[in-house]
């Protein structure tokens, strides 16, 4: 079975860049509900919980863009079951993410383990992650598993390498840009990897879509960072601050010490590195990083490696797809949510 050439108009998603492969996100959404079906109900209830919660699909879309950027043949059925793989990975990520950082509210509900407590949530991920790992066994390409595969370990490095260093305001930004390379950009980068592989793409066509997936997810972080500063709630889901109540260091906040009073950054430093974080701290904060024009300057630093994302497209024969993946870049700067 090759490739389908078929598009569609419309969808769920809410991204009208991603039209152009709404038919095959249609099938990953249809792979996703199948795969997350439990005998057990705790794990059937949690599981669809989180799926039904939504979310952007962007690590699915990654890799059947760079599929079909590259032009090349393949299996489409078994380009969805990686495409979905990767969104399990990322579902029970933000799984064990919930438990670890103690969150309740995510996408503007409450999270798994707010319903069933942290032991259901953390084996409903790791259930989850087992399953995503079954998909990737039907691509039959152990360069797609050994990508996927190592993306995921970068990951669970980087989570445990935030715990370890949570609440210390003065975080070089080489350390935080290692938490972010491993956590977010890793996946996005392998994504992008493998649709390319399962293409059969030239090595300078997967390399090219793997540079562009790494500073795409980059630059995602940064804004979901700063976000989580500057954000609306009522769009991100989550309350103001939510970083800096779980003693995580992000680049506004490395920024805004940089260029902060003496006294603003020792006020920062005792609210970083204090377990008791009030709402007037949260206020405090976000001011003084739209003050010093941290913000600014954070927003500069994400369109830095947006910038670099599509440079590495030029590799690439003009398509859709490619089009598609530009308008990606776009909206990863200027998403509020």
């Amino acid at each position: 079975m090759k490739a389908s050439t078929s598009k569609a108009g419309g969808g769920g998603h809410g991204l009208t860049f991603l039209n152009c492969i709404e038919g095959d996100l249609g099938l990953v959404e249809s792979r996703l509900s199948d795969e997350i079906m439990s005998s057990v109900l705790t794990a059937q209830r949690a599981a669809s919980h989180i799926l039904e919660a939504g979310g952007k699909r962007l690590r699915p879309a990654l890799v059947i863009l760079s599929a079909r950027a590259c032009s090349g043949e393949f299996v489409l059925e078994q380009l969805i079951d990686i495409a979905a793989s990767a969104e399990l990975i990322h579902m029970a990520s933000l799984m064990h993410d919930d438990v670890i950082d103690g969150s309740h509210w995510r996408r503007g509900r409450l999270t798994a383990n707010a319903h069933w407590g942290n032991q259901a949530s953390v084996l409903t991920g790791d259930y989850i992650l087992a399953r995503a790992f079954s998909l990737l066994a039907r691509s039959g390409s152990s360069r797609v598993m050994e990508a996927i595969a190592e993306a995921a370990i970068a990951m669970s490095e980087s989570e445990i390498r935030q715990i370890e260093i949570r609440r210390e305001p003065n975080l070089p930004v080489e350390s935080y840009m290692a938490v972010v390379l491993g956590k977010t950009a890793t996946l996005m980068s392998a994504c992008c990897r493998v649709g390319a592989i399962f293409a059969s793409a030239p090595s300078e066509q997967e390399q090219a879509l793997a540079c562009y997936g790494k500073n795409l997810g980059i630059a995602f972080q940064i804004t979901d960072d700063l976000l989580d500063l500057v954000g609306n709630p009522e769009l991100t889901g989550k309350p103001v601050g939510s970083d800096i109540r779980e003693g995580k260091v992000t680049l506004p906040i490395i920024l805004t010490m940089r260029k902060a009073s003496q006294e603003d950054r020792l006020s920062i430093q005792r609210i970083i590195s204090s377990g008791e974080v009030k709402a007037q701290d949260i206020e405090f904060v976000c001011k003084t990083a739209r003050e010093t024009g941290a913000v600014d300057e954070t927003r500069l630093a994400a369109a830095a490696h947006i910038t670099r994302a599509e440079d590495a497209l030029c590799a690439l024969p003009p398509s859709k797809a490619v089009s598609s993946l530009r308008a990606l870049a776009h909206y990863v700067l200027s998403r509020d949510r």
